[in-house]
């Protein structure tokens, strides 16, 4: 099947990173960086293919891993995913760096599995995190206070607090922007742009798109490639900027 997302040149390659001019073959090369995928709650590997295709046609080595997180605490999920992800980088060196994709609950799941494994980050790495509720989710709250969901225990939904990786570990955080008018505040309907926000990132940006499809989107899987081969977004893409009293706007 082709790539949904054919490459672009977005940027000049880090030393690490494999050039989108070169023609990526079907299978990377046993030594080509590597990617851990991960989707976001209530989702499967399924919703991240796409962009994994992407970056698998861009020469990295990807690993789409899957979790289930109903009805369970935020750190059991954790420790799970952390095997899983044990399992996959069984054959990749210690001493290599490994980066990471994620959307949504999958960022903080990716935070966790670093902030346990240091050896993992010790060669650095780079995270792209879409729409992550890094700051928690209002509406969260909302929905924890129906009858419904009281009813059934299970993941606590605003248990969204994690660990902080390694400092070495370049962070770069995607928020998305939708129209919402069931959030008070700019949203990309799940998670409040405010609520992506990570001190420790390296790049903050803005697309404008709804969170369960952000994932999708081209402009995304560009932006995503870029930092992953450079520490950056594109140039172009609209960045955010936090100040002291917690306002984000527009930076420049």
């Amino acid at each position: 099947m082709d790539d949904p997302f054919p490459p672009s040149p977005d940027a000049p390659p880090s030393p690490d990173a494999p050039s989108p001019d070169t023609p990526a073959p079907d299978v990377p090369a046993p030594d080509a960086p590597v990617v851990v995928v991960l989707h976001g709650l209530g989702r499967t590997p399924l919703a991240m293919w796409p962009l994994a295709a992407r970056l698998r046609r861009e020469g990295y080595r990807t690993h789409n891993l899957g979790y289930a997180a109903a009805r369970r605490p935020l750190a059991q999920v954790a420790d799970e995913l952390a095997a899983r992800i044990d399992a996959a980088l069984e054959a990749v060196p210690a001493g290599r760096s490994v980066h990471f994709v994620t959307h949504s609950l999958g960022g903080l799941l990716a935070r966790h599995y670093l902030a346990a494994r240091p050896e993992r980050a010790a060669a650095g790495g780079r995270m792209v995190q879409l729409a992550p509720p890094n700051q928690g989710a209002w509406i969260a709250g909302v929905i924890r206070s129906l009858p419904l969901v009281r009813a059934f225990p299970g993941v606590t939904i605003d248990d969204f607090t994690s660990p902080d990786p390694p400092a070495n570990v370049e962070i770069g955080v995607i928020a998305g922007r939708a129209p919402a008018p069931w959030i008070p505040d700019p949203s990309d309907g799940i998670v409040r742009v405010a609520e992506t926000w990570y001190p420790h990132a390296r790049d903050w940006i803005e697309l404008r798109h709804f969170h369960s499809f952000i994932m999708n989107a081209r402009d995304t899987a560009r932006n995503a490639s870029a930092f992953l081969r450079t520490g950056r977004f594109l140039p172009d893409a609209p960045r955010l900027q936090r100040d002291a009293e917690g306002r984000i706007d527009r930076a420049g």
